[in-house]
C-alpha cells in the first residue's frame, strides 16, 4: 500500500553528508517526515523520502548542519514531467486500454464442445437465427434462455451449458447416444416384387403367399410374394382372403452393370517454383493485404495461414492476421494417359463395390472396361452378385377385408 503511495506522490532518493546526522534523522522523525531504505556508506547516509518530505525538511537541514543531495527522482509526477512534450504517445496509450475495454463488452468468439453429430457450422446457423452472433453485446446474451432453446430444438441434446468467458461465448452439449423414438411399424397390405431380374438362390416367407420359388428366374417387377392371403376350410376350399404386408428374406443373384462417363481432357497445372509471400490482417470485416503484386498477371495458386487475435485464454478480440503465400503456376490442357485411365478405373472399381458392401451385398465377379473416344472416357464394371431382392408394391388387385364364402350368411 506505501510502495503505490510513493509512486503515485513521487519520492527521491538523497544523499546526506555533514556532521550531525543523527540530529537530523531525530528531527525528521519528530517532525513526522517519512524516510525509508537508509543505508550507510562511511560518514555518508542514502535513503528515500517523499516530495513532501523533502521540502519540508528544509528547517532540519539547517539546524543540523548537514547537506542532501537528490540521486534519483522516482514516481508517477516525475514521470509525466519527463514525458510532458509527449502528449500524443500518452493520449494513445489511455486510447488503446479504452479501446480494449469497449471491445470486452461484446462477444467476439463462439466455442462448441460435446457436438458430434451436429456440427458446429449446423450450430452456428441456428445460433444465428436466434439472433447470436458475434460482435453481439454481452449483457444481450441470455445464456439460461439459450440453454433452453437448444433443447427444445434438438431433441437428442439432453444438456446444454452455455457462459460468457471474457470475450467468448462458451456451449457445451451433451448428445443423447440412444435412439429417443422407436419408428412406426407400417402395417400397409402390399406385394414384394423384384427390384431386377436374376434367379432366386434363397427364400424365406414370414407373411404373405410366395409367388415364385427358390431356382426361379424372374424379371424386374415379377411378384415374388403375395399379400393376398388366403384361407381355407378343412376341405382345403378357399373360404376367404385377408390382405396382408408381405415379408420375406429373398436373396437373388443377378447381373449389375454400373458406369461412370469422365472427359478425357483434364486440366493439369505445374507448379514453377517462383514464390510470393505478405502478409493480411482483417479488422471488422474488413481485410488488409500486403502483398507484392504480380505485374505479368500470371496463374497464382494461393494458400493462407490465419490466426485470431486474444489476450490470454479467454479475451478473443475481433482482429484477424495471418501469412499468404502465392506459388506461381502453368496449366495445360491434356488427356489422360493410358495409366491414368487404368487407376482411375480401378478406383472407380473399389469405390463401387464398398458401397454396395455396406447395402449387403455379396459380389461373386466383376469386370471393369474403359470405353472411349475423342472427348470422353466410359468406365463400365459388370458384376455378378447375390444380394436382398424385394421391394414393396401396392396389391394391384383383391379384396381388402375378409370376404364371406357362398355359404355363410
Amino acid at each position: 500500500m506505501n510502495a503505490w503511495r510513493h509512486y503515485r506522490e513521487g519520492a527521491v532518493k538523497v544523499r546526506l553528508q555533514g556532521l550531525s546526522p543523527e540530529r537530523f534523522f531525530n528531527l525528521c522523525g519528530q517532525g513526522e517526515v517519512e524516510i525509508w531504505k537508509i543505508s550507510c556508506a562511511g560518514a555518508e547516509y542514502e535513503f528515500y523520502m517523499t516530495v513532501r518530505g523533502f521540502f519540508s525538511c528544509r528547517p532540519f537541514v539547517r539546524k543540523s548542519g548537514v547537506r542532501l543531495k537528490i540521486l534519483e527522482k522516482t514516481g508517477l509526477p516525475f514521470f509525466l514531467y519527463r514525458n510532458r512534450k509527449r502528449g500524443l504517445w500518452a493520449l494513445g496509450f489511455l486510447l488503446f486500454f479504452l479501446l480494449l475495454y469497449l471491445l470486452s463488452l461484446f462477444v467476439w468468439e463462439i466455442d462448441f464442445q460435446g457436438n458430434l453429430r451436429h456440427s458446429d457450422n449446423e450450430l452456428m446457423h441456428y445460433l444465428e437465427t436466434e439472433e447470436i452472433r458475434c460482435g453481439m453485446r454481452k449483457k444481450q446474451v441470455d445464456c439460461e434462455w439459450l440453454e433452453g432453446q437448444i433443447r427444445n430444438n434438438f431433441p437428442d441434446i439432453t444438456w446444454v451449458s452455455a457462459r460468457v468467458e471474457g470475450t467468448r461465448l462458451y456451449i457445451h452439449v451433451k448428445e443423447n447416444q440412444v435412439v429417443l423414438t422407436v419408428p412406426k411399424k407400417d402395417e400397409t397390405p402390399c406385394d414384394l416384387v423384384a427390384d431386377a431380374g436374376g434367379e432366386i438362390l434363397s427364400m424365406v416367407v414370414r407373411s404373405g403367399t410366395p409367388a415364385a420359388r427358390p431356382g426361379d428366374v424372374v424379371e424386374p417387377g415379377q411378384v415374388l410374394v403375395s399379400g393376398r392371403l388366403s384361407i381355407t376350410d378343412d376341405s382345403g376350399q378357399v373360404v376367404s382372403e385377408r390382405m396382408v404386408r408381405s415379408d420375406a428374406d429373398i436373396i437373388l443373384r443377378r447381373e449389375r452393370t454400373e458406369e461412370k462417363e469422365i472427359s478425357l481432357w483434364h486440366k493439369k497445372r505445374i507448379f514453377t517454383g517462383r514464390q510470393r509471400r505478405g502478409l493480411f490482417v482483417q479488422a471488422f470485416g474488413k481485410d488488409f493485404t500486403l502483398l507484392m503484386p504480380d505485374f505479368e498477371e500470371r496463374e497464382w495458386s494461393y494458400t493462407a495461414q490465419t490466426f485470431q487475435a486474444r489476450i490470454g485464454k479467454n479475451f478473443y478480440l475481433p482482429f484477424f492476421g495471418g501469412t499468404i503465400r502465392a506459388d506461381e503456376q502453368v496449366s495445360y490442357w491434356t488427356k489422360y494417359t493410358e495409366e491414368e485411365l487404368s487407376a482411375m478405373a480401378e478406383e472407380y472399381r473399389r469405390e463401387t463395390e464398398a458401397k454396395l458392401i455396406e447395402k449387403g451385398v455379396q459380389i461373386i465377379e466383376n469386370n471393369v472396361t474403359i470405353l472411349d473416344n475423342d472427348s470422353a472416357c466410359l468406365f463400365r464394371l459388370e458384376m455378378i452378385t447375390e444380394e436382398p431382392a424385394g421391394s414393396p408394391a401396392p396389391i394391384e388387385t383383391g379384396m381388402e377385408q375378409e370376404q364371406p364364402s357362398e355359404g355363410e350368411s
